[in-house]
C-alpha cells in the first residue's frame, strides 16, 4: 500500500511538474515572440519617421525671413505627406494612434489653408499670422510625437549613460 502511494506521488509530482513547465515555457515563448515583434516594429517605424521627420523639414519652428509659404505651397506640402503616408512604403502604417492623430491634424490644416486661396486664383496670398502660426505648432507637435514614439524623448535608462553634459554657449553680439 505505502508503495502504491509512493508511485501515485511520483506520477502526479511528475504531471505537476510537466504542466507547470509547459505553462512557464509557453508564457515565456510568447514573451519572446511579443518581444520579437515589438522590435521589428519599432526597426521599421525608425525607417519611415525618419522620413516623415525630415519631410516636416518643409515646415519649421519659424519661417526664415522670405520663404514664408504662400496657399499653393500649404497644398504642395500636403501632397508630399499624403505621398508619404499611402506612398510604395506606406508610411502612414507605421504611424502609433497618437502620431496619427497629430499627422491629420497638420494635414487637415495644410488642405484646409491651402484651399482657402484656390477658388479666386488668389494661391499665391501670403497665410495670415494665425494661420502660420497654427501649420507651425502642428508640425512641431508631429515632431515631439514622433520622437515621443521612438523614445529618442526620454533620457537613457541605463544609469552610466546618464551624465549631465552641458555645453557652454557662446554669448550673443547683437549685430552692428
Amino acid at each position: 500500500m505505502t508503495v502504491l502511494f509512493g508511485l501515485l506521488g511520483a506520477a502526479f509530482g511528475g504531471l505537476a511538474g510537466a504542466v507547470a513547465g509547459y505553462v512557464t515555457n509557453r508564457s515565456g515563448m510568447l514573451m519572446q515572440l511579443s518581444h520579437t515583434y515589438d522590435v521589428a516594429l519599432r526597426d521599421r517605424r525608425l525607417e519611415h519617421y525618419a522620413r516623415l521627420f525630415h519631410l516636416t523639414e518643409r515646415i519649421p519652428r519659424r519661417w526664415r525671413p522670405g520663404h514664408e509659404p504662400d496657399r499653393a505651397q500649404l497644398l504642395e506640402h500636403w501632397e508630399t505627406f499624403h505621398h508619404w503616408y499611402f506612398g510604395e512604403a506606406a508610411g502612414g502604417m507605421f504611424l502609433t494612434p497618437a502620431s496619427k492623430s497629430c499627422y491629420l491634424a497638420l494635414q487637415n490644416a495644410l488642405l484646409e489653408l491651402g484651399r482657402d486661396g484656390a477658388p479666386g486664383g488668389a494661391a499665391a496670398e501670403p497665410l495670415a499670422e494665425g494661420e502660420s502660426r497654427l501649420i507651425r505648432h502642428l508640425a512641431s507637435e508631429l515632431r515631439h510625437q514622433l520622437a515621443e514614439d521612438v523614445g529618442a524623448a526620454h533620457p537613457p535608462r541605463l544609469r552610466w549613460a546618464r551624465v549631465n553634459r552641458t555645453v557652454d554657449l557662446p554669448p550673443v553680439t547683437p549685430p552692428v
